[in-house]
């Protein structure tokens, strides 16, 4: 790209997620995010309790993952987001709860009136937007680091940035924010570590400061505890046999140092690590043992299930852009009409997101075969591994929360987003590999235009369909 050309098409992409997050934000009704009321409830229950919250009896299916106290706090997550918020609630809304007045007059707290309630919320969401804007320039410098390419460039953060599923996040209350931001922050330190290695005690610091707050955002993350000692492996293998020990301590020991306090906690409170409790109530959506695998194969329709679900939800909120039939006969319950919204065009766009997909695994096995044919590998081939290794471990470990503790994750696409700037370098990277290279900008072009047609849907959706079906009124 030239370099005004490059200037303006950076300008226009920021306004263009600015833009979309915005709209997002309007037409989200306050507290209808993904479990939105219980983490605005989190930062709640820190001003107002000033103390963690403490989960429900285990045997509930609700209150095992809440704290039972208004504003019933979605407590099996780490606290650094909320934590983050909270000073921001305190500010603006003192010691008042924000809660249903029924609820609230139980509790020794005032209750926060409408305004201020409507306020505080928008500064909250307000601060998910940033946090995309933090995570799109920590993406520019890893994507920096594996190509000179600015076309190149421009595609991966681009991707991301009109990424209807990232952007719905930018515009709620979600601790997801915060782990997409650290965990794109990790792979950055990561990656420059193989591609542009610097001093090896710094960068063992740095990464381990990172991998804390990371595993103090969201316990998902767990799953990338093998990257970690990847990095601390990297770091010291380039000291002295004498000082490596140091790489070791400061890699693992910080992260220990800021986030087990919180995991031994939980562990103390409720004899388990990872917060969710295992969904009992329909055991014949989940797998009991992996050895059912062959004495039951039946079930195997369970993996395909998963499958298919993670992929549409990596998109975006999948009722946003697919039309489900349960949702049609409600509408025709509640109104007796037909309904006008856009899911004819929609559903179209999300096809071409699953051939392009399939063309992106075409293109690794061509890209591949092309390595082993040459069998050179350079530092920027170990990064993209490692990128690799990073998308593969969180969805391994989403597939076994799926198949193994809840079915509901089968379309949890979003946990899957701390990973995501890595799953853009290996989309245009797989795309590329099996289209000519004069093809290359225009498909670029052609797949952010389709970014923002699919945008466009999901909003006309939201405002025609979904929310005249379940906003309030």
């Amino acid at each position: 790209m030239a370099v005004r050309c490059q200037k303006a098409a950076w300008a226009l992409l920021i306004i263009a997620y600015l833009t979309f997050t915005c709209l997002y934000n309007a037409l989200i009704p306050l507290g209808y995010g993904p479990d939105e009321a219980h983490h605005y409830g989190y930062i709640q229950h820190l001003v107002l309790y000033r103390s963690l919250p403490v989960l429900g009896p285990q045997e509930h299916p609700i209150l095992c993952h809440r704290d039972p106290r208004p504003p019933m706090a979605i407590g099996i997550h780490p606290p650094l987001y909320y934590a983050l918020l909270a000073p921001i609630y305190a500010f603006v809304a003192g010691r008042r709860i924000d809660y249903p007045a029924e609820a609230a007059r139980k509790t020794p707290f005032p209750l926060l009136g409408r305004l201020r309630s409507e306020l505080v919320q928008r500064l909250l969401r307000g601060t998910s937007a940033v946090m995309g804007l933090l995570t799109l320039l920590c993406l520019s410098r890893l994507v920096a680091l594996l190509t000179e390419d600015g076309w190149r460039q421009f595609a991966v953060v681009g991707f991301v940035a009109l990424l209807p599923h990232f952007l719905m996040l930018g515009a709620v209350m979600n601790n997801d924010n915060l782990a997409v931001l650290t965990g794109t922050l990790f792979l950055l330190l990561l990656v420059r570590q193989i591609v542009r290695p610097l001093e090896p005690l710094r960068e063992a610091m740095q990464l381990g400061c990172i991998g804390g707050a990371m595993l103090l955002s969201k316990a998902s993350l767990l799953a990338w505890l093998p990257l970690l000692f990847f990095g601390a492996w990297q770091s010291s293998r380039r000291l002295p046999t004498t000082r490596r020990w140091r790489a070791w301590l400061f890699a693992l020991a910080l992260p220990a140092l800021l986030s087990d306090w919180w995991y031994v906690r939980f562990y103390l409170l409720y004899g388990r690590i990872m917060p969710i409790v295992q969904w009992t109530y329909e055991p014949q959506m989940l797998f009991l043992s992996p050895t059912e695998l062959f004495t039951q194969p039946e079930k195997w329709w369970l993996i395909w299930r998963f499958l298919s679900g993670s992929h549409r939800s990596l998109w975006g909120q999948v009722d946003w852009f697919l039309l489900k039939p349960e949702h049609v006969a409600l509408w025709h319950q509640k109104f007796g009409s037909d309904f006008a919204a856009a899911y004819p065009i929609s559903e179209p766009l999300y096809a071409l997101l699953v051939l392009l997909t399939v063309a992106m695994v075409v293109g690794w096995f061509v890209r591949l075969r092309r390595w082993w044919r040459e069998r050179q590998t350079t530092t920027r081939h170990i990064a993209l591994l490692t990128l690799a290794g990073a998308f593969a471990l969180l969805y391994g470990a989403l597939m076994h929360y799926t198949l193994f503790t809840h079915p509901g994750g089968y379309e949890g696409g979003r946990y899957l987003l701390p990973a995501i700037g890595a799953f853009s370098v290996l989309f245009w990277w797989g795309i590329e590999g099996c289209v000519p290279t004069r093809w290359h900008r225009p498909i670029i072009v052609a797949v952010l235009l389709l970014l923002v047609a699919l945008n466009v849907c999901c909003a006309i959706n939201l405002h025609a369909f979904l929310n005249p079906l379940y906003a309030p009124r």
